[in-house]
């Protein structure tokens, strides 16, 4: 059975552009460390090496990386981003054997594995198993085992590194750096920090992927429930709208009667306050609707701050009780934005805090700057707990009496004022009121 069958496919790494600039710039890294190496050895050290054939291997891979530079260059040019899959994942693979072939060549050369620098057989080992399929993966450390087996027997010596090169000073001796003991610690210094900065960059990638997938099924979630509620808005729309008409015709026709009959001015105020409800039924029947899912597909509109406050305490219960608190500079400051779902989005939040103010006032405070604007909504109301305000947010949640809520308001704001890029906070403490704080983006 082949290696690569053992590794299901859905897993089997396939680099994208991200990875193949990150490899890229690996590979620049390497090349220039071999050119300084090579030049602390040659002119500062000097110890005679193979220079020419030397630089000639290091060409090789400075060569191949401006090709797969310039590669990388064009499929940017075609619009691939950074998170998207190369079109030839044999590239990088490719790449990295020819990186192992040089290393051996450059180690045949400067006394095989007694060079410390063998050490960085293990980087490529590392990187492959991390970016390039399985089978790609054991076709390079295959190559690896032959190349050491192959200078473990064969390459050209150099003096200074001979076999008890690294023995240690014996006991109550002063310790000896020798040549090789310092290329030993400069290599394994070297090897240990690239491998341990890619396995770093390696777990931090993984971590943001986790947080981006997090996100994802989060959102989708959040899509789903407002299909669901969408759909039930509608079918309660559709459901509710002939007996809702037929009340109101009724209504509307009894009122007449009684205007014309001698009755008590209690029973005109009756059918007043039926008139009133159906009205506010339909509101809240149009709202949920709109905020649901229509809204979602409302054309953006520019629109100042001072005005959007207006927009907003359009239909508010009792909207006297808010006081507007607003610089007229900053009023001036306009965005481009779905006023009416934005304008649902406060009005939900104004309309809870005069509720739960009873008969205290509540204070909208709105400022503009740094591409935003941030409004305060702050009621002096019984406030609530933190068991309450870790829920609060969550569909049909609410700490009204029954009847009074249907536990949405705060639901659709915050899946509103998300599609638009900003966010709502709450402060708040038993006795004290709340606060909610929003910003919108106007950029």
């Amino acid at each position: 059975m082949a290696i690569s069958q053992l590794i299901p496919h859905q897993i089997r790494p396939h680099p994208s552009l991200d990875t193949a600039v990150w490899f890229l710039q690996l590979r620049w890294v390497a090349v220039c460390g071999q050119l300084l190496t090579l030049a602390v050895v040659v002119f500062a050290l000097e110890i005679p090496l193979y220079t020419a054939e030397l630089l000639s291997l290091i060409g090789v891979t400075a060569a191949t990386n401006l090709l797969f530079w310039s590669w990388l260059r064009r499929l940017r040019k075609r619009g691939l981003q950074g998170s998207d899959l190369l079109p030839a994942h044999q590239i990088i693979p490719a790449l990295m054997l020819l990186d192992v072939l040089v290393l051996t060549a450059m180690l045949y050369l400067s006394a095989g594995i007694a060079n410390p620098f063998a050490l960085f057989y293990f980087v490529n080992v590392a990187v492959a198993g991390a970016i390039v399929a399985p089978a790609w993966a054991w076709t390079l450390w295959a190559t690896t085992v032959l190349g050491v087996a192959l200078l473990l027997v064969r390459a050209l010596p150099i003096d200074v590194l001979s076999s008890a090169s690294l023995q240690a000073s014996p006991p109550g001796s002063a310790p000896e750096w020798t040549i090789p003991k310092l290329g030993f610690l400069a290599a394994f210094a070297t090897c240990s920090g690239v491998i341990l900065y890619f396995i770093t960059a390696l777990t931090m990638e993984l971590r943001r992927r986790e947080l981006a997938i997090q996100e994802a099924e989060e959102a989708r979630l959040r899509n789903r429930q407002l299909e669901g509620l969408a759909t039930l808005a509608a079918g309660a729309a559709h459901e509710l709208a002939t007996p809702l008409s037929t009340i109101a015709v009724v209504a509307n026709e009894l009122g007449r009667s009684l205007e014309k009959a001698d009755v008590a001015e209690s029973a005109r105020h009756d059918v007043r306050l039926i008139r009133s409800e159906l009205d506010q039924c339909r509101l809240i029947l149009n709202r949920m609707t709109s905020a649901a899912g229509e809204a979602a597909g409302e054309r953006l509109s520019n629109i100042s701050l001072s005005e959007f406050l207006d927009e907003v305490l359009v239909g508010v219960r009792n909207g006297d009780a808010v006081q507007v608190e607003l610089d007229p500079a900053a009023g001036a400051d306009t965005a481009r934005l779905p006023v009416q779902a934005a304008a649902l989005a406060i009005r939900n939040l104004v309309q809870n805090a005069i509720d739960a103010s009873e008969s205290s006032s509540v204070r909208l405070v709105a400022t503009a700057g740094e591409g935003r604007w941030v409004l305060h909504i702050i009621d002096r109301g019984t406030g609530m707990s933190r068991e309450v305000l870790q829920r609060i947010g969550e569909p049909f949640f609410t700490t009204k009496e029954p009847g009074r809520g249907m536990g949405l308001g705060v639901y659709l704001t915050q899946n509103v004022l998300r599609r638009l890029g900003g966010s709502v906070e709450y402060a708040s403490q038993p006795g004290e009121g709340t606060t909610a704080r929003v910003v919108i983006p106007t950029d």
